[in-house]
């Protein structure tokens, strides 16, 4: 166990393979249930301590804020990366009972989806959150050049988002992918072709060099398609909208596959850019207005 942990309580480094650590499982699963019992976040870092656990190869000394942190790691739900520790059940009656004991301040917004997107409206750098001015949020820059910075309660910037993806979903023909990306032919496609069409011109009989430039060309040609992926998850979303969804959900994942980037100029001017590069937020900056009379039928109007 290292000074500081590089991976979550609970789990190791196995052959370059995270894994379980069977004896820290047993504990994140304790931590639950005792947490479920009605035990306090202090009183249980206490009993970790007592027991003498380590949370930290350099001491045994447990506090509430490492129990908060196995409480709220996701990870434990399984990943991709991370084997399933906790079942969904535990995890979300964990999530429900902090909200109603309200062991601290009422819950913050969770602000993580906005910090990979978040871009400066002035110059386009990437913006990072700070709390060092008198504890207040702030955003800034991570341009020197620019250096903007922008004073925002998450609350506020969680609901002007908010706001702006209702309005998204409320006009869906905005996720148009109005280009759709075009194959290109590599130059080392091409060579390959070149060299095969030439090796069937000199009758060359070797059937294994052709089956190899015949594979090694039609791979080139795979790796130049373009990627659909965004395509296929705007169209999905356009679909979900016009059936009529709306909500929690459909916010979140208009926010993870539609948004590309939160252009963050100001309390006042918050917009969001589509990965297809409407602008939404304020209508003088959309990249594309439907101007036929089933729009105002619908009630899209012209102006998010």
């Amino acid at each position: 166990m290292a000074w500081q942990r590089t991976i979550p309580f609970g789990y190791q480094m196995r052959q370059g393979k995270i894994v379980c650590e069977q004896m820290e499982t047993d504990v994140v699963k304790n931590i639950f249930s005792m947490y479920l019992a009605g035990e306090s976040l202090k009183r249980i870092a206490e009993i970790m301590t007592e027991r003498g656990i380590r949370y930290h190869q350099h001491t045994e000394q447990w506090n509430k804020h490492m129990v908060k942190r196995i409480l709220e790691n996701d990870h434990y739900l399984g990943d991709g990366e991370y084997p399933q520790i906790i079942d969904g059940e535990d995890y979300l009656a964990v999530r429900l009972q902090k909200t109603d004991r309200n062991t601290y301040a009422p819950c913050k917004p969770d602000i993580s989806g906005i910090r990979d997107k978040a871009v400066c409206a002035a110059c386009g750098a990437s913006m990072r959150r700070d709390t060092k001015s008198h504890g207040r949020a702030h955003w800034k820059c991570g341009n020197p050049d620019c250096g903007k910075a922008v004073a925002i309660a998450d609350d506020e910037l969680v609901n002007t988002i908010n706001a702006r993806l209702d309005a998204l979903a409320k006009a869906p023909y905005l996720l148009e992918m109005q280009n759709p990306p075009a194959q290109k032919t590599s130059m080392e496609a091409l060579r390959l072709l070149n060299e095969l069409t030439a090796a069937f011109n000199r009758g060359t009989k070797s059937g294994e060099y052709i089956r190899t430039l015949i594979f090694a060309a039609a791979a080139e040609k795979y790796n130049a398609l373009p990627d659909l992926t965004p395509q296929h998850g705007m169209d999905e979303l356009r679909t979900r909208l016009e059936a009529g969804e709306a909500g929690t959900e459909v916010r979140r994942k208009l926010m993870q596959t539609a948004v590309r980037a939160v252009r963050i100029g100001g309390a006042e001017d918050i917009t969001l850019e589509l990965i297809n590069g409407n602008i939404i937020g304020r209508s003088e900056k959309l990249a594309y207005e439907r101007t036929d009379d089933s729009a105002a039928a619908e009630g899209y109007g012209h102006s998010c």
